[in-house]
């Protein structure tokens, strides 16, 4: 009978729960109850009312066995108590990552086992398989991994049947790392009518280079072997010439056929198969003059494509932020402004925000608000605003009782109004029960 990496590890984790929980030396949960409440008005639409209560829950187990493995736990359940929140139907829950992992004492070297995260350079997935890396002599790193994708995309399940990659990469004295790495996912449905599949291989090299402290460049290009065609370029400067003054400055490109094409969540990240974006610019941050801190950011966006010519053309966005640190640090404020000035009528509009925030220690509460007044009417209205006023309690040290709610009105949507009760805790046992 075949079984599915999906079941094999929730199987293995589920059964070596009980015998990790008997030897567990430091035992940490947490979880999350959310109580979301929001009424959608959509013009020509009858108003709707979702309150799905959702679980978060997450448990790790270290110091087993010999000391070096653990495992780890984290899922979530949904329940709708009114109208659907969602196509998948009244409930909902995954698991979001459940493996063991042992740490070697030498190398640095580890070992996964599971449903888990990967993100070793150009790889950025959620598998179920296993991983391993390492440090090896002379300033170089191996990181492997081997799975199956897991399906991210419920609507076309387009994922692959198989995927592995790696990185491996070169440090120099905290001067320098340059990593190489590679990504291969077999027979991903690219068509969903026909049902044809694909082979997904991008291939990739990041940099770090930081030859003094006041200076930093990191970044990453990206290439897809499969469609023969750059990816990504992403880089980020930053200069720290003094103390109290950052300066920084960017670079982006993206070519959507061969960033997105194959994607393990087709419908949302493949927008524009032939499009391409471009974008550079740079900020300044100076934090001198306490307790204010002023910074001011300016961004070029060029935007191609043949099938979706309206978005094509040129826009910036520029604009300043002022924050304040008051009453020993207890309340923080700010305040924005950002201008951003394009062809399409959606983005031609001016921004501003302004927020709040008060924390006590045990008492926090925060008021955020944000409009966007358009140069052009967008379904008949010009601006966009939202609300936010959220508050927060910690009960016990190990529990905080919080909320949120939110009002807000768009071209989209008439009225949006939205609230969630959030109750969170967290536990961490150690050796023999007693509590940290």
């Amino acid at each position: 009978m075949k079984k599915s990496w999906h079941s094999l590890a929730l199987t293995l984790t589920l059964a070596a729960y009980p015998l990790c929980l008997a030897q567990a030396a430091d035992l940490g949960m947490e979880g999350t109850t959310i109580f979301r409440f929001e009424q959608r008005a959509f013009p020509g639409f009858t108003k709707s009312t979702v309150v799905p209560a959702t679980q978060f829950l997450g448990a790790d187990l270290d110091k087993l066995g010999d000391g070096n493995l653990s495992l780890h736990l984290y899922g979530w359940g949904r329940v709708d108590l009114a109208n659907r929140s969602t196509a998948e139907g009244p409930s909902d829950g995954d698991l979001s990552y459940g493996y063991l992992s042992y740490r070697f004492p030498t190398a640095k070297a580890a070992l996964k086992a599971g449903r888990f995260f990967v993100n070793e350079g150009v790889a950025a997935e959620q598998i179920d398989g296993v991983s391993a890396r390492a440090t090896l002599k002379k300033g170089f790193a191996l990181a492997l991994f081997a799975g199956a994708p897991v399906q991210l995309d419920r609507d076309s399940n387009n994922k692959g049947n198989f995927i592995a990659g790696g990185r491996g990469s070169y440090r120099l004295n905290g001067l320098l790392e340059l990593g190489v790495s590679g990504l291969h996912e077999a027979n991903v449905r690219v068509d969903p009518a026909s049902g044809s599949r694909q082979d997904r291989d991008l291939v990739g090299g990041d940099l770090w280079f930081s030859p003094e402290r006041h200076l930093e460049l990191n970044g990453h290009t990206f290439y897809n072997t499969a469609t023969s065609g750059l990816a990504e370029h992403s880089y980020l400067l930053t200069l720290k010439p003094q103390k109290d003054f950052t300066l920084s400055g960017n670079y982006n490109q993206n070519k959507f056929k061969n960033y997105f094409t194959y994607s393990n969540i087709h419908s949302l990240f493949n927008p524009d198969r032939d499009g391409e974006l471009k974008s550079y610019g740079g900020a300044a941050a100076w934090t001198g003059f306490a307790p204010a801190e002023l910074s001011a950011d300016f961004k070029r966006f060029s935007r191609s494509s043949n099938s979706n010519l309206d978005s094509n053309g040129n826009s910036n966005r520029y604009g300043a932020e002022l924050r304040l640190t008051l009453l020993d640090s207890k309340l923080r404020s700010g305040f924005a402004y950002h201008r951003v000035d394009g062809a399409a009528s959606f983005n031609a509009y001016h921004e501003v925000r302004g927020f709040g925030q008060y924390n006590s220690g045990r008492y926090v509460a925060s008021l955020d608000a944000i409009g966007q007044f358009y140069r052009d009417s967008i379904f008949n209205k010009k601006e966009a605003f939202e609300v936010i006023c959220s508050t927060g309690y910690q009960v016990l040290p190990d529990l905080a009782l919080s909320g949120e709610l939110s009002y807000g009105q768009n071209p989209r949507l008439n009225d949006d109004l939205k609230g969630v009760l959030r109750l969170t805790f967290n536990y961490l046992a150690a050796d023999k029960g007693a509590k940290k």
